[in-house]
């Protein structure tokens, strides 16, 4: 009988113990995790009340104007284009005469070739049975380019159609010195018995005259 009571004695105890352990450990859990929530709050506030950037200043005061730049050229692949800005009236007297706004100004690097492309169209002045014939041609530095650098184009009317139109369209593949060059498109008078002719337009965009320059590397 003593020793019953001796170890329902010592197994009550053991539980009671084990209870309060239990009991420790789960207050102990629950603090630290709110001790853990109240870390992240306090951190948060701290990120919501940090810095914030100052005023902006006032502006300074621009720099001196630093020195011209060199001479640009133009760089290979380089398309440049323009177009007619008015119109040319070729009469019988007319020698090669620029064809307005079909001129441009290159500046060619080194070991580069230069391609050319024009096109446009005349149209005769008069109704009826009349023509008008014109030579279009390509003039580098002031100088007609002599192998395949022009074109004679005829714009005739026929019974039934007056003011007929024609058009050219050519180029050429140049080699050029390095350096700069001007390119452009002239117009000049063939028969002194065709019409006027009326070459290229800054309006009409059937007659309008181009003029493309590529800069192509070797």
């Amino acid at each position: 009988m003593t020793f019953f009571v001796f170890f329902f004695a010592g197994g009550f105890r053991f539980a009671v113990g084990f209870f309060v352990r239990v009991v420790a450990f789960a207050g102990i859990r629950k603090m630290y995790n709110m001790v853990m929530r109240l870390r992240v709050v306090l951190l948060g506030a701290l990120i919501a009340c940090g810095p914030t950037d100052g005023a902006k200043g006032d502006k300074g005061d621009p720099g001196p104007q630093g020195p011209p730049g060199a001479q640009g050229s133009a760089a290979t692949g380089q398309v440049i284009e323009v177009l007619g800005t008015g119109q040319l009236a070729v009469t019988a007297g007319t020698n090669f005469t620029l064809v307005p706004g079909l001129s441009i100004s290159v500046t060619v690097p080194a070991n580069a070739r230069v391609q050319v492309e024009t096109d446009g169209g005349i149209q005769c002045s008069q109704a009826g049975t009349a023509f008008s014939v014109v030579d279009i041609a390509l003039f580098v530095d002031n100088t007609i380019s002599n192998q395949a650098g022009s074109r004679r184009v005829v714009a005739a009317n026929t019974p039934s159609i007056g003011q007929t139109i024609a058009n050219w369209s050519f180029g050429r593949s140049l080699s050029l010195s390095a350096g700069n060059h001007e390119i452009e498109v002239r117009a000049a008078a063939v028969d002194p018995n065709a019409a006027v002719a009326n070459v290229s337009s800054g309006t009409a965009p059937q007659l309008q005259g181009r003029l493309s320059v590529t800069v192509l590397s070797l």
